[in-house]
């Protein structure tokens, strides 16, 4: 066993995920965290299939426990409410075998960090990097506001406007792509259930959303179901690059005027929102510095528009295919430039492919009205009947995207890519059947797990 002291620069969701991605790969662990205090800001966060079976995985589900809030449909519509497609979100997660979780991002945060204190991680707040030097030596000296710190290799998971990001490419700037932005806000489901027209929209827990030209509206439950979490896309007339507190509550209110009287009556009951940027990173070249012992993860590398909802589900990712890299490390079977190697060479195409999807969905729901939206609405129309379908422009229900994207396992990826690196470019094979261990779990084992659940 071969150790190595690790230090990562945020304690954010994902900066918390990959420390116990690499603190359960056998790594000393240290975060440094900015904020006087832990914590999260924001609303609800959508634990799509992809990330809840590392939750489960990693036993943070155990923590957050019924605060991770199972839903049972999600409802595609037009502005006025009109349905236009459907997904069974339990035959999704039985083909998956894995939970679709909603969850707030203070609930989700606190998890993270029970779980990563348990394995040993020493989380340090107050402690905002200023500097990283990591050209002199192999080992790499982070500056802080709470002192100098020498670590074998250096994890930047500190977001946006990352410092790791800027120290190791000072000329990328994150840039919002287009005038979209995004209004976030929680309402009580108590308030909701006394006002006679909204309270249909709360019979049953559900995912709903509403299309309309250049906006839509996304809602579930959080906190344990007593929470209706909104998210609002609109555009603005210029780009936004930093998020806008207490934003006048007319502008939000009239933004959503013509929209279907049940979730207009519940906008209008939101007394305070702010404005969010949707901020994009790269693709960049590369994720690492040149010695490979500073590397990138999450929005410090590839910030994503938030259409489908895998921004801090990639940078989850990120984490757990790191963490299964580094423990090779650990075991003396690569060398830490190797374990980086392959961390980008098989992690970056995935992040831009996440960026790409997320610009596709919001194109697909922003669609205005005339021919390119009723053909949008005619695709996902045997979703309403339950008919069999192979294809829908409701990328959360359309089977290739879902199994894609949702049910990618970032664990399973780094094992079937590090089997192949140290069997000398190809995937082992079984010896008896000939086949591949991910093609066996792609093709047989799905549906083995299903057997033994019967």
């Amino acid at each position: 066993m071969s150790p190595i002291n690790i230090g990562i620069v945020g304690a954010g969701i994902g900066g918390l995920a990959t420390a116990i991605a690499l603190a359960r790969a056998g790594a000393t662990v240290t975060v440094l965290e900015s904020a006087a205090e832990l914590g999260e800001i924001g609303a609800g966060i959508q634990m799509t299939p992809n990330v809840s079976i590392l939750l489960k995985r990693w036993g943070v589900d155990k923590e957050i426990g019924d605060n991770l809030v199972r839903f049972e449909e999600l409802n595609m519509r037009r502005k006025d409410g009109t349905p236009v497609g459907h997904t069974k979100i339990a035959t999704l997660e039985k083909t998956l075998n894995r939970p679709w979780w909603v969850v707030h991002r203070a609930h989700l945060h606190e998890g993270l960090v029970t779980v990563a204190e348990r394995l040993g991680v020493k989380l340090i707040v107050d402690a905002a990097v200023t500097a990283l030097e990591y050209a002199k030596n192999q080992s790499v000296t982070v500056t802080s506001r709470k002192g100098t710190f020498v670590f074998d290799f250096v994890v930047g998971a500190d977001g946006i406007n990352s410092v790791t990001r800027k120290s190791l490419f000072p000329d990328v700037a994150p840039e919002p792509p287009t005038t979209n932005c995004a209004y976030r806000a929680i309402v009580p489901y108590e308030q909701i259930r006394k006002d006679p027209v909204a309270r249909e929209l709360i019979e049953k827990k559900t995912m709903e959303v509403w299309m309309a030209d250049n906006a839509y509206i996304i809602t579930y439950p959080i906190c344990a179901g007593t929470m209706f979490n909104l998210v609002l896309s609109h555009h603005r007339p210029e780009k936004l690059r930093a998020t806008q507190h207490d934003v006048p509550i007319h502008e939000l209110h009239n933004e959503y005027k013509d929209f279907d009287p049940r979730i207009k009556r519940v906008v209008d009951m939101i007394d305070s929102t702010s404005r969010w940027p949707l901020m994009v990173t790269g693709p960049l070249k590369s994720w690492s510095s040149p010695r490979k012992n500073v590397v990138l993860t999450g929005d410090a590398a590839h910030s994503m528009v938030n259409h489908m909802a895998q921004g801090a589900a990639t940078a989850m990712e990120d984490g757990a295919f790191l963490g299964k890299c580094i423990a090779k490390v650990v075991e003396g079977k690569l060398r830490l430039d190797e374990a980086v190697d392959i961390y980008e060479k098989e992690r970056m195409p995935k992040a831009f492919a996440k960026q790409q999807v997320s610009f596709l969905n919001g194109a697909i729901w922003h669609l205005p009205d005339g021919p390119a939206q009723q053909a949008r609405d005619a695709v996902m129309a045997p979703e309403l009947q339950g008919q069999y379908y192979v294809k829908s422009s409701n990328l959360y229900g359309d089977p290739k995207t879902v199994l894609d994207v949702y049910g990618y396992d970032a664990e399973q990826h780094a094992d079937t890519a590090l089997a192949a690196l140290l069997n000398g470019g190809r995937e082992p094979v079984d010896a008896n059947t000939g086949i591949a261990k991910s093609l066996e779990d792609e093709f047989i084992n799905w549906f083995q797990a299903e057997k033994a659940k019967l």
